[in-house]
């Protein structure tokens, strides 16, 4: 234990939005260690993301400001065919149905003041510390004891392993299950199909295109433009004040190899004529707006299979790590930062290690099942559910889903309204 022995020491593994939301939370009861395995950067991966009310009422109340995201607000949800007819408008109620509002910001923003909170003066508690270029050779899940490529070691009373998608401390705790000591191995991340074109493009694009321009206006939104092929879809929503993020999702057929050859799920700067030409069935306005956006980066959509468990010995996967989902409803980051906040919770009163499994079986009583609500939700609306999984689904409920998502308030609302029976 640390020098205040009600103080238990944490180790979280990944220091991006999963990693230092929940050292946020954790670092006023605990001493947290965040291991890297980059350097942070807060340009990285600078695209705009959602901030869905779950998740934007809980930063709030910690005390982020929205003014420091640049954040804009979402108003207006506009669904359009592939021609750039307008087939339906609805206005954004978040605020009066859930008390707060989505926001969009750029993800380097959103990673910057999440670092911020986890190791300035706005939290109370000790400063959580950060260690960069951590590379990690073993994880030992039972005694709570990492080894990196250098053979330092941290030892801790915990392990949160928010290392993302390909995730080395989900392999360590799944081998504990399989009797296998391969850190490198462990439940792959699934290839859904799909890809997505990731770019940015000017405001003044869309507002010098008359079939673009109403998302210029006095309504802030984001439009999707949907084609006959629905795995073919073009999101378009505010980065900020100047751009507009383009998503642009297609069969990944033509990317396969060089996702297989380069082994990352990543192709970075493609020519903007090749995303031109996959959506040559969409109207000349949209396939203009993609030729004059950034030079995409091509991301594989890809998810995990659902994991029955999240923790072994003395160590608990939180974010993608534990349950990487499609982004079909930008629930990704949301769902993670949950993750955080519930642990924050459920050991803000541990402050011996024999506590721990019990407050992590009752982390995951409330977490995994709905985790497991948006992990399937969104394979349904992606069309990428199995034959089998497909017959036995009961229709999607637009309203219901967006009610239990966005009506999320705290784990400790969680857990009190489970034992009420409610």
């Amino acid at each position: 234990m640390s020098p205040d022995s009600t103080r238990l020491r944490i180790l979280i593994v990944g220091g991006g939005l999963a990693g230092l939301a929940a050292a946020s939370f954790l670092r006023e009861r605990h001493e947290v260690t965040v291991l890297e395995r980059s350097k942070l950067d807060f340009s990285r991966n600078d695209y705009a993301i959602s901030v869905a009310p779950n998740t934007h009422r809980l930063l709030l109340e910690q005390g982020i400001e929205d003014a420091h995201l640049k954040a804009m607000v979402l108003t207006y949800v506009w669904g359009c065919d592939a021609d750039g007819k307008i087939v339906r408008e609805t206005l954004a109620e978040s605020l009066a149905r859930f008390g707060t509002t989505t926001i969009f910001t750029r993800r380097s923003r959103l990673h910057a003041e999440l670092h911020s909170l986890a190791t300035g003066d706005r939290r109370p508690g000790n400063p959580a510390r950060i260690i960069e270029e951590v590379k990690i050779t073993a994880v030992d899940v039972a005694q709570g004891i990492i080894t990196t490529e250098s053979d330092d070691t941290y030892s801790g009373d915990l392990i949160i392993g928010a290392d993302g998608i390909n995730s080395a401390v989900r392999a360590a705790v799944l081998s504990t299950r399989s009797g296998s000591v391969d850190v490198a191995g462990g439940t792959a991340a699934v290839p859904s199909g799909l890809a997505a074109y990731l770019c940015t493009v000017p405001n003044a694009v869309l507002r010098d295109d008359p079939v673009l321009a109403f998302q210029t206006g006095e309504k802030s939104g984001m439009a999707a433009f949907q084609g006959t092929d629905p795995r073919k879809r073009v999101l378009v929503l505010p980065a900020d004040s100047e751009d507009f993020q383009i998503v642009a999702y297609h069969p990944e057929d033509r990317w396969v190899e060089r996702f297989t050859q380069g082994g990352s799920s990543i192709l970075k700067d493609v020519s903007a004529e090749r995303a031109v030409e996959d959506f040559l069935d969409f109207h000349p306005s949209i396939q203009k707006m993609l030729a004059s956006a950034t030079p995409p980066d091509v991301w594989r959509i890809r998810d995990l299979e659902r994991l029955p468990s999240w923790h072994s010995g003395k160590t608990v996967l939180i974010g993608d790590a534990a349950h990487a989902v499609t982004p079909h409803f930008g629930q990704g980051c949301n769902i993670a930062i949950e993750d955080g906040e519930a642990l924050g919770y459920f050991l803000r009163n541990v402050t011996s290690p024999a506590q721990i499994p019990i407050a992590l079986e009752h982390f995951e009583t409330i977490r995994i099942p709905r985790v497991h609500m948006v992990q399937f939700a969104s394979r349904q609306v992606g069309g990428l559910l199995s034959e089998e999984e497909r017959k036995k689904a009961a229709p999607f409920d637009s309203s219901a889903f967006m009610a239990k998502v966005y009506g999320y308030t705290s784990a400790e609302d969680t857990w009190e309204a489970l034992k009420a029976g409610e």
